[in-house]
């Protein structure tokens, strides 16, 4: 079996499994879990087990601690502004650095859980709970799939273009003016923002491995090809609603994607656009389902979520171009070649 075989059915496998647990566990917003699940799953380097459960239970740890903002929110509205503002640069910085997967975990706590605690505790320590809960799966799945298909030896040859010195920073800014102005509407209305704060936590991430001219068309792509997979996901799920039904698509979905991702099946998209576009399909699919168990109208509300992501999207695109007018920096440029 080729290793891009294995990659794929070790990712389709893990959201399958990831979902099973995730809404079988019954906690909020069971999606969040899913998609730090897909987070790990899409490493190239999986963890070691026992480190990818340590890093999952931190996790959760430090997610429970980004309550502590919420008195400052509350009645320190403007330092926690600046203060979460320089923790994403900080952290996008990071990522940049070549710890993406740290990077996006971290903004997210930063970010969703402060917001989730200001509707309820007990929701920002389920978020949290999830979140880190997903992690220790795609490391546990990770670990299985490389115990029972280990990967055949590959030549890896890496050619990077260095950045130039503001670089990095200028991407770290990007991150800040596409997360901040979402997060702040998330503080007037946390419920219906805490899924489009994800969405731009991803967002954020995109836009740093990409160069500006492609930026915007993957930023709205990629989400409308997220809405259109989620439309596939509840067409399909409305046929049988049952944890058996959404398992199964989630996994025969995911192994679409991912065969994309890994280059099995050629197009001209990049693998950040299909991963981004899953993502968001998650996002959508997940509030779609509680909003039916809660007797609303799926379709409205879930045209509404969508229309913001675009509209979020869009913003990005030109706080991009704005930034590469008024100071224009080098971009990451990196070419792989893989031998077997």
């Amino acid at each position: 079996m080729h290793n891009g075989d294995r990659a794929v059915m070790r990712i389709s496998c893990g959201s399958a499994i990831a979902a099973l647990v995730c809404y079988s566990l019954a906690l909020p917003m069971p999606h969040l879990g899913c998609i730090m699940a897909w987070i790990v799953l899409c490493q190239g380097n999986p963890l070691p087990v026992g480190k990818g459960i340590a890093v999952g239970m931190l996790l959760m740890i430090t997610l429970t601690g980004g309550v502590l903002m919420v008195p400052f929110l509350t009645h320190f509205p403007a330092p926690t502004l600046l203060m979460t503002a320089l923790l994403l640069y900080l952290l996008m910085l990071m990522g940049l650095a070549g710890k993406s997967t740290q990077a996006v975990l971290l903004m997210a706590a930063v970010t969703i859980i402060p917001v989730a605690g200001l509707i309820e505790q007990s929701l920002a320590t389920g978020i949290a709970q999830m979140m880190g809960l997903g992690i220790i799966i795609g490391t546990i799945v990770n670990y299985l799939a490389l115990v029972l298909l280990p990967p055949s030896p590959t030549r890896i040859v890496t050619e990077k273009v260095p950045l130039l010195p503001d670089a990095p920073h200028q991407l770290a800014l990007r991150a800040i003016l596409i997360v901040i102005p979402v997060w702040l509407l998330a503080l007037s209305n946390p419920a219906f923002y805490i899924p489009a704060v994800m969405k731009t936590v991803m967002l954020a991430q995109q836009n740093a491995s990409l160069a500006a001219k492609q930026v915007g068309r993957e930023l709205v792509l990629s989400t409308l090809m997220g809405a259109f997979l989620a439309i596939i996901l509840w067409s399909g799920l409305s046929l049988w609603p049952s944890l058996l039904m959404l398992i199964l698509l989630l996994a025969l979905i995911s192994l679409y994607v991912a065969r994309r991702m890994v280059r099995l099946v050629p197009d001209r998209f990049t693998p950040s656009f299909w991963s981004n576009a899953w993502v968001t399909a998650l996002i959508l699919l997940g509030p779609a389902i509680e909003d039916s168990s809660a007797g609303k109208d799926v379709w409205l509300a879930s045209a509404m979520r969508c229309a913001l992501y675009v509209a979020v999207a869009l913003y990005g695109w030109a706080c991009i171009v704005l930034i590469e007018i008024w100071r224009p920096g080098g971009q990451p440029v990196q070419k792989t070649i893989r031998g077997d």
